[in-house]
């Protein structure tokens, strides 16, 4: 995977181009170069993927691989933005890695071919300071499709040679560009922008903004829709497992459908959000098998590069076992996003977020700031509970109960958030630093059972598995400490005037 930086602009056929070496006497202009691509774009009949802001495509004319899939990603940044995943596969069927990348957003739906585009590139690379800064691109591009009025247009595209480059150069050579007649259009992908109105309407999944006087029912289905979109996101880095922020942020989604779906349940279908939550905790379960694999290996690893050189056997031993169980979760998460029960619950999920679960009731019409509150007190006060009943020496076991509701009052705050304001923000952002603790010290746990069996297992590791284990209970210890200084801070009755 690669991250596509780009500034897109519009021209007009006649619109002479600018004296780049005169706008920006540092640069260095390279020697131009005349491509001829043929594409091909591959959606849905709904148009799924562009609705979305995907692109899927077979693209001959270049080096390289001939797959490109696509996918945006929010950085806040000047331009266009977007992960890109190749696949070195002839042209012809869709890669069945690209397939299952795009599934999140297909779900059922089959896909076809749906747009021709032959570009005629003029390629021109720009450098600065003897380092790359852009390939400025002159595209003249003519589309075409079942359904499709044929056209042609020019689109001017700077790729961006990384995140780092000079602002102030590329600031000057777009303005240059401007003047010479360019235009500042939204920064659409060619295919959507040939595809037309169809591709430019909402997506399948989409968060109505809210506000402080938004009905319970506007607020529960922007909730819910931000996860949905959040896990939609994130299926592509989870398949393609190129990405292990990917899998934790997809399972963070999952997470969080489940609890504000039991945070919501005053204004939720009870029988279909009964099912949600079962079917999310499956799903929560089989990909989370792989982050707490990748947390764990990574913890431990990092621990063992300490080792005396006499320990090298056992190291060797326990990295095996490692790569065994990362390598059997990798199996459980394959098998998981390609079962129809996965796809089941997406097409489920999307409807969630189009009203389905909401009931036709007088509490989700009423005002949120008047029925959420109790919503969050709920949750809070079990979490008094437990946390007030915690101690030095409590089980590990309690720990993590504790740090299960604290996620489930983060989650809930977070939610309400957007009603109440930064108020509620502050107090979801202790509770979060109580749950970041409490998950720290989880894990020291999960090391120290991983490596018990391990030593049962594997007898020559025994001695390096004291000093792991050793290390673990340090951390734990600490951990505890810890707690008491955030949880007395979240428990501040300050930070939660807005429950009274």
């Amino acid at each position: 995977m690669t991250t596509e930086h780009e500034i897109k602009l519009t021209a007009d056929m006649a619109m002479l181009l600018p004296d780049f070496a005169a706008v920006v006497p540092e640069i260095t202009v390279g020697p131009a170069s005349r491509l001829e691509l043929v594409a091909v774009y591959y959606d849905t009949p709904t148009l799924s993927l562009a609705r979305a802001g995907v692109t899927l495509r077979s693209r001959t004319g270049e080096p390289g691989p001939i797959w490109t899939l696509k996918l945006p990603t929010d950085t806040g940044e000047t331009g266009l933005t977007r992960a890109e995943h190749t696949f070195d596969e002839p042209s012809g069927d869709v890669p069945q890695d690209a397939l299952r990348a795009a599934r999140a957003y297909t779900r059922s739906e089959t896909l076809d071919p749906v747009l021709l585009l032959l570009t005629t590139r003029t390629e021109i690379p720009l450098g600065l300071g003897g380092s790359p800064l852009l390939t400025f691109c002159d595209d003249v591009v003519t589309a075409d499709g079942p359904n499709l009025a044929a056209m042609t247009f020019r689109e001017i595209e700077l790729e961006l040679a990384s995140d780092t480059v000079s602002a102030e150069a590329i600031d000057r050579l777009v303005e240059s560009l401007r003047a010479a007649g360019c235009r500042d259009d939204d920064p659409l992908p060619k295919a959507i922008r040939a595809l037309g109105y169809r591709a430019l309407a909402p997506p399948d999944v989409y968060a109505a903004p809210v506000g402080k006087r938004s009905t319970a029912r506007a607020v529960v289905r922007h909730t819910i829709a931000g996860s949905v979109t959040q896990l939609l996101a994130h299926h592509a880095g989870v398949w393609l497992g190129n990405d292990p922020e990917a899998v934790h942020q997809f399972r963070v989604a999952a997470r969080r459908l489940r609890s504000d779906l039991q945070t919501f349940a005053p204004v939720l279908d009870h029988r279909r959000t009964v099912w949600l939550r079962n079917e999310l905790k499956w799903l929560g379960t089989e990909v989370g098998r792989a982050r707490d694999v990748d947390v764990l290996s990574e913890r431990l690893r990092a621990q063992m590069k300490g080792m005396a050189s006499n320990r090298s056997g056992a190291v060797r031993a326990l990295s095996q076992r490692l790569n065994e169980d990362v390598a059997d979760a990798r199996l459980h998460v394959e098998a998981c996003l390609c079962s129809d029960r996965y796809v089941a619950l997406l097409e489920a999920l999307v409807d969630a977020t189009r009203d389905a679960t909401v009931e036709s009731s007088g509490l989700a019409e009423m005002p949120a700031r008047k029925v959420f509150v109790a919503l969050v007190r709920r949750p809070w006060r079990k979490l008094t509970r437990a946390a007030g009943a915690l101690g030095p020496d409590s089980a590990d076991a309690d720990f993590h109960a504790a740090r299960i509701r604290a996620k489930r009052v983060r989650y809930a705050a977070e939610a309400v958030a957007q009603v109440y304001g930064p108020q509620v923000s502050r107090f979801a952002r202790a509770v979060a630093d109580v749950q970041s603790v409490l998950g720290d010290h989880q894990d020291t746990a999960v090391a120290e059972e991983w490596l018990r069996r391990a030593a049962k297992e594997v007898p020559s590791t025994r001695l390096a598995v004291a000093e792991l284990v050793t290390i673990e209970r340090h951390d734990r210890f600490e951990l505890r400490k810890r707690f008491t200084s955030v949880w007395k801070k979240a428990s501040r009755r300050k930070l939660r005037k807005w429950m009274h």
